[in-house]
C-alpha cells in the first residue's frame, strides 16, 4: 500500500481504504492505528471530500469491496464517525464510535496474537472524547447528558476482552483502560466502581505493575490514593500519593501540584507537614495558613483559614478532609495545655484539667462551657488521638502514664 498518513495526502477516499486494506492485511498495527486515528487529517479529508463530491454515497458497500471481513466494518463506522466529526454531529459520531469499537473487538477477541491492540487503544480515546463532546452539546440543549456513561460500559467491554485472555501481549492495554475508567468513574461520581478494577489490578494474573509505562503508573496511584482519601484510609492515600507525586516527571509541575493538592491535607492529617519551600514551588498558597493553625493548635485561625479558601477546597474535593484537621489542632492546642499543666503541677503531670483547656480554647477564640470542652476532649479520646480518660466528676482528664498522644499514623 501507499505510506499513508506519513505526510503523503490522500484525497481519494478509495485510496485510503486500499491503505487500511494492506495494514490489515500485512497486519501493520502502527499503520492501523494511524488510520484509524479520528485526529488523522489526511482520514478526515478522504471522508469529507468523498461526502462532498456525493452526499449519497454507499460507505458500506464501498469498504465491502476494498476490505476483508470483520474490518469492511470497522472502517464503515470509522467513516461514518470522520463525516459526523467534520459535520459537528457530535451523539452521531459517538454512536458511530461506539460501533467502529464494538466491531472491532469482535474481531480482536478471536485474534491470537495483539498486532492491533494499537488501533484499539486509539478507538478508546476517541470513544471517551467524543462522549465528553456530546454530552457538552446535550447538556447545551438541556437534554439529559449518558454518553459518558456509556463510553464507560463500552471501555468496559474492551477491558473484559484484553484482561480475560491467555495472550499476555493483549494484556499491555489493561493499566490504561483502568485508568481511562478512573477519569470516567470520577468524572460521573460512580467511585464504586473503582474497587473492583482495583481489585483486578491486584491479582496474580494482572501484569506486573511495573510493566507499564511511568504515565499510566503515576495515573493509577493518583486515583487509588484519592479514592482512600475519600474511605479514610490515610495511610494508603499517603503511599500512593507519595509514588504519584516522587514518580511524576519533572516536566508536568501541574501534574505534581494536583497530587499535592490531596498529599498536603493526607500528610497533615498523619501529623507531617510540608515545608514551606514545597508550598511555595508548588504556589499553594491556599495551604500556608492551614499548616500554620495546626502546627500551633489555633484552633479559630484554622476555621477562619478554612473559610477563607472554603470555595478552592469544596472544588478540589479536599474540604471535607481538611475539616478533620480542626481535631488535629485541637490536640495539638491540648498537648500544650498538658505540658502547661505538667509544670505547674509535676506531682499530677499526667492530669489536665478541663477548666484550663477551656481557657486555652477562648484564648484561641473558640470558647465554649465546660460540658462543650468535656465533649471535644471525650472526641479527641475516641478517635485514639489521646490515650486516657475523663473523670467528669473531678472535671479533669487523666492521661495514660505512657504513650498519651499516640503517633498520628
Amino acid at each position: 500500500g501507499v505510506p499513508w498518513g506519513a505526510g503523503a495526502t490522500m484525497a481519494a477516499l478509495g485510496q485510503y481504504l486500499d491503505a487500511a486494506s494492506a495494514a490489515v492485511r500485512a497486519q501493520e498495527g502502527a499503520q492501523l492505528a494511524r488510520l484509524l486515528d479520528v485526529a488523522n487529517p489526511d482520514a478526515m479529508r478522504a471522508v469529507t471530500s468523498a461526502l462532498a463530491e456525493n452526499r449519497e454515497v454507499n460507505l458500506g458497500a464501498l469498504c465491502q469491496q476494498r476490505l476483508p471481513q470483520p474490518h469492511d466494518e470497522v472502517f464503515a463506522f470509522h467513516c461514518q464517525c470522520l463525516g459526523a466529526i467534520a459535520e459537528g454531529r457530535a451523539e452521531d459520531a459517538f454512536a458511530a464510535v461506539t460501533s467502529t469499537t464494538q466491531a472491532f473487538v469482535k474481531d480482536f477477541r478471536l485474534q491470537e496474537t495483539a498486532w492491533s491492540l494499537d488501533a484499539l487503544v486509539n478507538l478508546v480515546k476517541a470513544a471517551k472524547a467524543l462522549a465528553e463532546r456530546a454530552d457538552a452539546a446535550l447538556a447545551a440543549a438541556g437534554k439529559k447528558a449518558g454518553k459518558l456513561h456509556d463510553a464507560g460500559a463500552l471501555l468496559m467491554l474492551v477491558y473484559r476482552n484484553t484482561a480475560n485472555t491467555s495472550v499476555q501481549e493483549k494484556k499491555r492495554a489493561s493499566l490504561f483502560l483502568v485508568v481511562s475508567l478512573f477519569k470516567i468513574y470520577f468524572k460521573l461520581n460512580t467511585l464504586h466502581l473503582c474497587k473492583n478494577l482495583i481489585a483486578a489490578v491486584n491479582l496474580p494474573t494482572f501484569p506486573s505493575f511495573e510493566s507499564f509505562p511511568s504515565s499510566q503508573k503515576v495515573t493509577y496511584s493518583y486515583y487509588v490514593g484519592r479514592l482512600a482519601v475519600f474511605d479514610d484510609d490515610y495511610a494508603r492515600a499517603e503511599k500512593n500519593l507519595t509514588y504519584a507525586f516522587e514518580h511524576c516527571s519533572t516536566r508536568h509541575p501541574k501534574n505534581k501540584k494536583l497530587v499535592l493538592r490531596y498529599l498536603v491535607p493526607v500528610k497533615l492529617i498523619l501529623g507531617r507537614r510540608p515545608t514551606k519551600r514545597l508550598l511555595d514551588k508548588y504556589d499553594l498558597d491556599e495551604y500556608k495558613s492551614v499548616v500554620e493553625c495546626v502546627r500551633k493548635g489555633d484552633v479559630r485561625e484554622l476555621n477562619d483559614a478554612l473559610q477563607k479558601h472554603q470555595v478552592t477546597f469544596i472544588m478540589q474535593g479536599t474540604f471535607l478532609v481538611l475539616e478533620k484537621l480542626r481535631d488535629v489542632a485541637t490536640r495539638a492546642l491540648f498537648q500544650k495545655t498538658h505540658a502547661f499543666c505538667a509544670a505547674k503541677n509535676p506531682q499530677k503531670a499526667n492530669q489536665v484539667s478541663l477548666h484550663v483547656f477551656a481557657k486555652a480554647l477562648a484564648w484561641c477564640g473558640a470558647g465554649m462551657d465546660i460540658d462543650e470542652v468535656e465533649c471535644v476532649v471525650a472526641n479527641l479520646i475516641f478517635r485514639k488521638l489521646i490515650k486516657g480518660y475523663v473523670s467528669h466528676k473531678s472535671r479533669v482528664v487523666v492521661l495514660a502514664k505512657t504513650g498519651a498522644f499516640p503517633p498520628l499514623s
